[in-house]
């Protein structure tokens, strides 16, 4: 018998008064009680190292622990590698730099992003833009970098 796992979103609260543990927990515990869902249903919880998630007494993580003593808390994985991605190797990013600053003067005004879309069309590229990165999400500076080495040769040439 084939099994699927889905996956779907439980909730979304404001957390209305601070951003403490026991308020978080609390939030958490409302809603789960709000729906009949037993604590017992959680096995594991993934969060980033801040004092109010991983906390030894007043943390998130040890409200939970003290209702399920079996559970299982881990940091999240994309929040490692922006901590790796923030001690970066000067001359990494240096290119990162480079990159970005291609990226800006592409898309700096309505002119140069409609010449660059002509060039890709041109070119026979997959994507007629460049992807603008955000400075705090990691990510966004992965699919930016994915995206400036598929369209590398067409910014060359532009640039």
């Amino acid at each position: 018998m084939d099994k699927e796992i889905d996956e779907e979103l439980l909730f979304s609260k404001t957390l209305k008064l601070d951003t403490k543990g026991e308020s978080i927990f609390n939030v958490l515990s409302d809603s789960f009680t709000e729906k009949s869902i037993p604590f017992t249903n959680i096995i594991s919880v993934a969060a980033d190292g801040a004092p109010a998630m991983f906390g030894r007494y007043r943390g998130f993580i040890s409200h939970l622990k003290r209702i399920i003593p079996g559970l299982i808390a881990i940091h999240c994985a994309i929040q490692l590698q922006h901590l790796v991605a923030k001690d970066l190797s000067d001359r990494l990013h240096q290119s990162l730099q480079f990159v970005i600053n291609a990226v800006n003067k592409i898309s700096s005004n309505a002119l140069n992003t409609r010449l660059f879309a002509l060039l890709c069309d041109k070119n026979d590229e997959d994507f007629q833009r460049q992807l603008l990165h955000t400075e705090v999400r990691w990510l966004s500076k992965g699919a930016c970098l994915s995206r400036f080495y598929s369209l590398f040769e067409s910014v060359i040439e532009f640039l």
